[in-house]
């Protein structure tokens, strides 16, 4: 019965990675400035955190981790830099640290764990990579906070959707238990 229940979370996490692949090849906005990309606009992240929040944090890193894997391997942007997929491993796992055991799927909840994931992982590390690893100017730091903030709301709203759909349609997944097995 384990094991079923291991590969059913192993397969919606399989699902969720092809997702949020597709989603950030064929329907993202890239943003070119100064001579470099500087934003790639896409609900890539909102897979990547959801997948961390029923899943749990080991999953929710795997999701993030090879989404921009599987991406940079069929669209590179430019040379490969593991802090990105670092940061998007991260953004799998923040997430799933805000839903312990019986936590119960609160707009609030939602809201803080998003907000976290983003503003830390998308904002913070990814623009200090870009200026400090990339060269890029300090002024795409405004570019990308307002992007960042203005997608914020949109994460948080299909998040707490699909959150509260998966209570309802996935029972096997029981988002309010501590769920995720061990790898081994």
């Amino acid at each position: 019965m384990v094991s079923n229940k291991k590969l059913k979370l192993t397969v919606f996490a399989a699902l969720l990675t092809s997702i949020s692949v597709i989603l950030k090849l064929f329907l993202g906005i890239t943003v070119d400035m100064f001579g470099g990309l500087v934003k790639d606009i896409n609900l890539s992240p909102t897979t990547v955190m959801f997948s961390g929040i029923v899943l749990g944090p080991v999953y929710g890193g795997l999701v993030g981790a090879l989404t921009d894997i599987l991406v940079f391997l069929v669209r590179p942007l430019g040379s490969y830099n593991p802090i990105f997929t670092l940061t998007n491993a991260l953004m799998g796992i923040l997430p799933a640290l805000f839903f312990c055991k019986n936590a119960k799927t609160s707009l609030l909840r939602v809201s803080l764990a998003t907000a976290c994931a983003q503003i830390l992982c998308s904002f913070l590390i990814n623009t200090l990579t870009l200026i400090v690893l990339n060269f890029m100017p300090p002024q795409i730091a405004w570019f990308r906070a307002l992007s960042t903030f203005i997608m914020l709301p949109l994460h948080i709203f299909l998040i707490y959707t699909l959150c509260k759909a998966t209570d309802r349609y996935l029972p096997f997944l029981k988002i309010h238990k501590n769920i995720t097995p061990p790898l081994v």
